[in-house]
């Protein structure tokens, strides 16, 4: 199984660590899912981890249950390789903080709530947001500069590429 992240950079999978504490090497073709190292036709897979395209391995092995993929690779249960991954991703792309998200269901659903019984303010609310927001943005950028924050990271956080964001936001930041 394979997991991706939502912004399409991370691409997560488990790889099968073997009695010597080593990955199995590079196949032809790409690589083989850990579960094709049972002994049957090579070595045994004695446990997994998680890995990522982006060259990422996880520190932890975690052990194989046999005939019980979901619990080996732990996507079900947000465990294993599966939450190592996770947590990596999480540090490589930040993650927002559970009471933003939290907010910003709230007010999602309030706004919804709105909808349904007074469009017309919630059209107001909803407007209200997109005013803010830029400014909310704006100072969010400069921030990052400030404390020397790339531009390719600040676009790969805005979900656009180094150049939109410097195009976007350079004139509006003192550097």
């Amino acid at each position: 199984m394979e997991w991706a992240d939502e912004s399409g950079r991370h691409l997560g999978y488990v790889v099968a660590v073997l009695e010597d504490g080593g990955e199995p090497g590079p196949e032809p073709g790409g690589r083989r899912p850990w579960w094709h190292y049972n002994g049957a036709d090579g070595p045994r897979a004695v446990g997994v981890k998680g890995a990522c395209e982006c060259g990422w391995r996880g520190e932890r092995t975690h052990p194989v249950h046999r005939g019980d993929d979901e619990a080996t690779e732990g996507y079900e249960a947000d465990t294993g390789p599966y939450a190592d991954w996770e947590s990596h991703v999480l540090l490589a792309e930040g993650a927002v903080p559970y009471d933003v998200e939290q907010l910003l269901a709230a007010l999602g659903r309030r706004i919804g709530e709105l909808a349904e019984d007074q469009p017309l303010t919630a059209l107001r609310v909803a407007a209200r947001v997109e005013r803010t927001a830029p400014e909310h943005t704006l100072e969010a950028v400069r921030a990052a500069r400030r404390g020397l924050v790339s531009w390719e990271a600040i676009g790969r956080s805005l979900g656009c590429t180094r150049q939109a964001a410097h195009e976007r936001f350079a004139r509006h930041v003192k550097e």
